[in-house]
């Protein structure tokens, strides 16, 4: 029995390994460019971490790019600090020191202070009294920052009034809008 082959199956066929390479090769370069992608932002984030270390600041950055126009989206995570105050005055420096640094393009740079690794160690209490560790000891006193921008903000704080809630029943509260609702209908002028 002999192999007959056509003319239309071998052009089939021939479209078929065709198909599969460009699939294989798509699929290569897609895995290519996001390892690529990957690459530049670990580039973008060790330059800010190292960008920042030099003024004697510890941040943590991490870069992504969302979409695939080569333009890298910076979060850089630090204590809260005075010198951060004016950031957008350092978004300029540091974007122009990553496109020189590295040849990449930052388009925008997020910022985040979050409170509770800073109040770690310098925790003040809303009521004045020492608040006990986990351990069961009293904490210590906050130590001396080299920025004591938290602390201000932390002393303030312990100062505002805590607010009193209380639950009301639904009749209370109806009769209160009620007489919301006529002092308003018997303001002069509306």
């Amino acid at each position: 029995m002999s192999f007959n082959v056509d003319a239309v199956t071998l052009t089939l066929i021939a479209v078929l390994v065709a198909l599969i390479i460009g699939i294989l090769a798509y699929l290569s370069a897609a895995k290519a460019k996001a390892a690529r992608a990957k690459r530049h932002a670990t580039l973008i984030r060790n330059t800010i971490i190292d960008y920042f270390r030099r003024s004697g600041v510890e941040v943590s950055a991490d870069a992504t790019s969302f979409d695939n126009s080569g333009r890298y989206t910076a979060i850089v995570e630090s204590e809260p600090m005075k010198r951060f105050r004016l950031s957008h005055i350092i978004e300029m420096t540091l974007r122009e020191h990553v496109r020189k640094s590295c040849g990449l393009e930052l388009d925008k740079i997020y910022w985040r202070f979050p409170i509770k690794d800073a109040t770690q160690a310098v925790t003040v209490p809303r009521d004045g009294e020492a608040k006990p560790a986990e351990n069961g000891a009293a904490e210590q006193k906050p130590e001396e920052h080299a920025d004591d921008y938290i602390n201000e903000g932390l002393e303030n704080y312990r100062h505002i009034p805590k607010p009193e809630v209380t639950e009301l029943s639904w009749e209370t509260f109806e009769q209160f809008a009620t007489l919301s609702r006529e002092n308003k209908d018997q303001q002069p002028g509306q």
